[in-house]
């Protein structure tokens, strides 16, 4: 079947993860332990708050919640731990915000991969409908988009900010469908994660992995039809070659 719609992962897939999304971590768990931490029987140090979401110093686990779940997840965990003196749906506003606000506190870190606007550009003027589906929020993801200058590239945003199931299950991706008028068999999903490729398979459609993000290579292989350094390294007659037909 022809391929006609391109879905990608935003951050280690089309934005620079590490950098950005380390600093952010750090910076909210340092605001949630000043918030919440004042129950002197729960002693939780920002080093717990941030093993608990997979980060382990400079190191970002592939499956932690930072690089493949919804904030609501990292928020659960937090909540369970601090054991905090509100309810869960409140914690959970608070751990959004100081996520979005460390974001936009952090301008400078939205960047763009290496030659990757320049090959979505291209990709779009071949005539492939090209959507995002991320697991960052909503005000976090169109901030980095507009600051990157990639949101008018695209004819489907898709985040996970508590009312749509977040990747891996399909939910993400038959939106773009739903929204491009297409079948899943007809996209290609490109992510850093194992959980991306788990999502496009889940959706039926083919998987690109990418060694821009938190996976390696051999974490990658196993999930995804091809593995690529980079989407800007994305050319039709590789992917053909690879296995991925009708391109």
């Amino acid at each position: 079947m022809e391929i006609k719609g391109l879905l990608f992962d935003k951050d280690g897939t089309l934005l620079e993860f590490h950098q950005m999304w380390l600093r952010v971590a750090q910076g909210v768990a340092a605001d949630i332990k000043a918030m919440y931490v004042v129950n002197k029987t729960i002693n939780t140090t920002e080093i717990q708050l941030l093993e608990a979401i997979g980060v382990f110093g400079e190191y970002v686990d592939n499956h932690g919640l930072l690089a493949s779940n919804p904030v609501e997840d990292t928020a659960l965990t937090w909540y369970e731990m601090l054991q905090p003196q509100c309810d869960l749906s409140e914690f959970t506003a608070v751990v959004k915000s100081r996520f979005n606000a460390q974001v936009e506190d952090n301008p400078e870190l939205v960047q763009t991969l290496p030659g990757v606007k320049d090959k979505l550009i291209k990709l779009k003027q071949k005539g492939f409908k090209l959507g995002i589906a991320t697991a960052d929020t909503r005000d976090s993801t169109l901030y980095s988009l507009k600051l990157a200058g990639l949101t008018e590239l695209f004819d489907y945003i898709g985040f996970s900010d508590g009312d749509i199931e977040p990747k891996p299950a399909p939910a993400l991706l038959l939106g773009f469908c739903q929204q491009c008028n297409i079948q899943p068999e007809q996209v290609v999903m490109f992510g850093d994660t194992v959980s991306d490729m788990e999502f496009g398979a889940n959706a039926g459609a083919r998987k690109v992995g990418v060694l821009t993000g938190t996976a390696t290579e051999s974490e990658l292989l196993p999930y995804a039809d091809v593995v690529l350094a980079s989407v800007a390294d994305f050319e039709l007659t590789f992917c053909r070659e690879s296995g991925i037909s009708n391109l």
